[in-house]
Parts: C-alpha cells; structure tokens; sequence
C-alpha cells in the first residue's frame, strides 16, 4: 500500500510538470510527461488492483471450452486488470519510441546507443502486448478430463488424475494453487518461450492470482475444490451443469 502512494505522489508532481510545461507553450515536454503522469498513474491502479479483495460473483459461472475444444465450467479474467496492463504497455511503447526518436535526432555515438536500448524495449513492450491481446482474457475452463487455465502469456492443462491438492492461499496477493504431478495428458504452451510470467515459474503446479479473476476468484475457487472432491461429479462439467451441492 505504501508503494502505490508513493507511485500516485509520482504521477501527482508529473502531472504537476506537465500543466508547467504546457502553460509555458513547451508542447513536446508538457505530451511527455503528461504520457509518464498517465503511465504512473495506471501503475498505481495496478498496485491497488492486486490489494483489493473484490466481492464473489453471484451469478452462476458461464459456459467455456479448453484448448482443445472440450466444454466445460468456465470463470474469465477480470475485465479492470486487462485495460490497466494494456494502457501501461501502450504507453511505455510509445514513451520508448518518443526517446528512441530524441536520441536518434541528437546524431552523437551516446545518442545511438541509448536510440538502440530504447528503441529495443519498445518493441519489447509491442510484442508482449499482442502477445498479451492475443490470449485475453484469460480463463479457468473446468472439464470432465481436467483443469484449464489460460493466463496472460501462458496456456496449461492439468487433468483430474494428476491433482493431489487444491489450496488458496491468503494475504495481500492471494492466489489459487492446484497442486499437480507431471503426469501424461498434463499440457503447456508458453507463448512467450523461456520468457514467463508469475504462473510460469511454478509449474507443474497450476496457479492463478485472484487479483486477475476478480470476482470469480471464490467461485473458482470452490468450484475446483468442489470437483477435486467429488470425482463423481466431474461428468455433468461437459453440459456446464452446476455441483448438486456444495
């Protein structure tokens, strides 16, 4: 919480710079920072995000289907999280390619080095967005063979068999925690390579982050404790039908 009033201090005295620069008729400086200001600013609300613990949805979760087309019970990504990420990425692209730009037109070897480096991360910062894009939103898919998550940058599948506990953990970024062993049928596509995000440094084990399932998280939640318990029920997943009981 510190961290995201001091980031929102940040953006404050940006912004600050920006109205400066504007009233001063300095347009290239007042575009800049007013950028950084919005940049800053999306990062504090990102940190918020991942602080807040919001209600349990109340409607029944939604019909889905995994990556090989099986359907099943399905709890998407938060819609907030997604426009905050995307927001942030746009802008550092651009805030990258405007130094990139001002470094370049400089024409000194220091300038093209730091052209180069810049240049570099905002291609960086593209790519990861449509990799990003490509996938949203994500989703926990659950079928009759298995558990399906798709988060940002990666897709993993962990059938029934290989699950030996499912745990939430609490605190200020709680996550879900579908502990599994490596066993056939287990799938993984890392779209960004050996480049992961949180859930990829924990496989084998399957681990969203409430912060990103919002009010799905509880639901999801107790629905795969619900089916890790009563293998029983997994059948009826494939009509997206509801537990019997809970």
């Amino acid at each position: 919480m510190l961290a995201a009033i001091f980031l929102g201090l940040i953006s404050g005295l940006i912004a600050v710079v920006a109205v400066a620069a504007a009233v001063t008729g300095d347009t290239v400086e007042a575009i800049g920072f007013g950028l950084a200001a919005i940049l800053a600013g999306h990062v504090t609300a990102i940190g918020i995000t991942g602080l807040r613990h919001p209600r349990p949805a109340t409607e029944p979760p939604s019909a889905g289907v995994n990556d090989r087309g099986e359907s099943g019970l399905a709890f998407p990504y938060a819609r907030l999280p997604y426009y905050l990420i995307t927001v942030t990425l746009v802008l550092v692209a651009l805030l990258a390619a405007g130094f990139t730009a001002v470094m370049a037109a400089g024409g000194s070897a220091t300038g093209w080095v730091l052209a180069a480096i810049s240049g570099g991360f905002a291609v960086f910062a593209s790519w990861f967005l449509i990799v990003l894009l490509r996938l949203a939103p994500g989703t926990i898919v659950l079928t009759p063979s298995g558990i399906y998550h798709r988060s940002l940058v990666l897709e993993h599948f962990v059938p029934w068999d290989a699950v030996v506990d499912v745990q939430a953990r609490d605190g200020p970024n709680p996550w879900i925690t579908v502990k599994a062993l490596p066993m056939d049928g287990t799938r993984e596509r890392r779209h960004t390579g050996r480049l992961h995000t949180f859930e990829g440094g924990l496989l084998p084990f399957l681990v969203a982050r409430t912060s990103w399932l919002g009010a799905n998280a509880v639901p999801a939640y107790q629905a795969i404790r619900f089916y890790f318990d009563h293998p029983d029920q997994r059948p009826q997943l494939h009509a997206g039908d509801l537990p019997t009981s809970r």
